[in-house]
């Protein structure tokens, strides 16, 4: 029987009671705990050096505030990001909503409501990820039909043709050199190469 692998936090807090719980609760959810600390700077550290599955945090860290960690992390999108309150700091949930954590939790709590919690930061991490690469997969789509417009433009002026004679040049000679569109396009746009009629 193959063994589950358990997915790796770090734990970004202060305070020793709670700390404890999450340590506890860890395994429910299928993790084990990487790290520990109470500094902003170590934590964004030990984030970079062993690439976590999930970052829970605590908030008023040492060195580096805990609004400057939360906003380099949801910058960097390395992973889910769960930020732990206690009722006494309530009135930081709007600036931890308005920077974008993945989920948020007061303490204390129900272990399966911090176990839930997980999850959802996990699924919705998961959906902005496949949300980054769809549009990265759109800017670069816009950008290929951009060049293509440019050389077929181009081609257009130089040799008087159709828009349909100027496109078929195209995707025939990127089909004879096995050479996507987008490279044929940038080929004619810097005047390497151009169709002959």
């Amino acid at each position: 029987m193959s063994e589950i692998r358990m997915k790796r936090a770090i734990l970004v807090s202060g305070k020793s009671t709670l700390n404890q719980e999450i340590k506890s609760m860890l395994p429910l959810a299928n993790y084990q705990l990487l790290a520990t600390t109470d500094n902003g700077m170590e934590a964004l550290r030990f984030i970079h050096r062993f690439e976590p599955d999930l970052v829970i945090m605590g908030w008023n860290l040492r060195g580096l505030s805990s609004s400057e960690v939360l906003q380099n992390l949801v910058l960097q999108h390395l992973c889910p990001i769960v930020v732990v309150l206690t009722q006494e700091e309530h009135y930081v949930l709007p600036e931890v909503i308005e920077a974008d954590a993945h989920h948020v939790a007061v303490y204390p709590w129900r272990v399966l409501e911090i176990v839930a919690g997980i999850q959802m930061a996990e699924h919705r991490y998961q959906r902005e990820t496949e949300h980054y690469q769809q549009l990265q997969r759109l800017e670069e789509d816009l950008k290929t039909r951009k060049l293509l417009f440019q050389a077929m433009l181009s081609i257009i002026q130089q040799q008087g043709i159709s828009e349909q004679d100027a496109y078929k040049a195209l995707r025939d000679h990127a089909m004879t050199t096995r050479k996507s569109l987008r490279k044929v396009a940038q080929e004619v746009i810097k005047g390497v190469w151009s169709p002959t009629f």
